[in-house]
């Protein structure tokens, strides 16, 4: 992640100057902490840690992150809020204890796969539809809006069907590698009669 934020310092400012302005300052240490409480059993992902020590989310006014497609980057207080609220009011075949919010917008969010033996899978939990598994990481969630961003591929006001499938086709190429490494396959469903016991599953619905 430390290389990942190297390089949206050097290069989102030019390539897309709203969305790097979006992006909060630090969060604070007591901010951190207790969101490290909020997870538990879970741990907080490391990733999501060392990101959060240089950028606190998005302002609230910020577009969605462009490659999770599924509201901006939530704070750490957000995090934090979020997640009690979720176990205690998520159906148990649409939300699990392994999970870590890092987006939300109505029904709409992204969350991280915390259990440690796992790889951090970044996870499309949108109700009412079934879970997605939609980034190899988080840290490939951030870094690639760079990367689209050099290929002009960056979300507009004037995106159509074709530039969403001509982004998406481009994400799956970029992350080709450390796709084949996980045991989710991208943007495939996953029912809840297939959940890993990790995540409290499998259910039948």
């Amino acid at each position: 992640m430390t290389e990942v934020l190297r390089r949206l310092r050097m290069d989102l400012p030019h390539l897309a100057p709203a969305l790097w302005d979006s992006l909060r300052g630090p969060a604070a240490d007591d901010v951190r902490e207790a969101l490290q409480a909020a997870v538990e059993p879970m741990p907080l992902p490391d990733e999501l840690d060392v990101f959060l020590r240089a950028h606190d989310g998005q302002s609230s006014e910020a577009g969605w992150w462009p490659t999770l497609d599924s509201g901006p980057l939530l704070s750490g207080q957000q995090i934090a809020e979020q997640v009690p609220w979720s176990r205690s009011n998520g159906e148990y075949s649409q939300w699990s204890v392994a999970w870590i919010p890092v987006t939300h917008e109505q029904w709409y969010q992204a969350v991280i796969d915390a259990v440690p033996e796992r790889s951090g899978t970044v996870i499309d939990a949108s109700l009412p539809d079934l879970p997605r598994a939609i980034a190899p990481s988080f840290a490939h969630a951030v870094d690639a809006v760079v990367d689209l961003g050099r290929a002009e591929l960056l979300p507009t006001a004037d995106d159509d069907r074709a530039k969403r499938l001509e982004r998406e086709a481009f994400l799956d190429d970029l992350w080709q590698e450390p796709w084949s490494a996980s045991s989710l396959r991208q943007r495939a469903e996953i029912h809840p009669a297939s959940w890993p016991p990790s995540w409290g599953g499998p259910y039948t619905i």
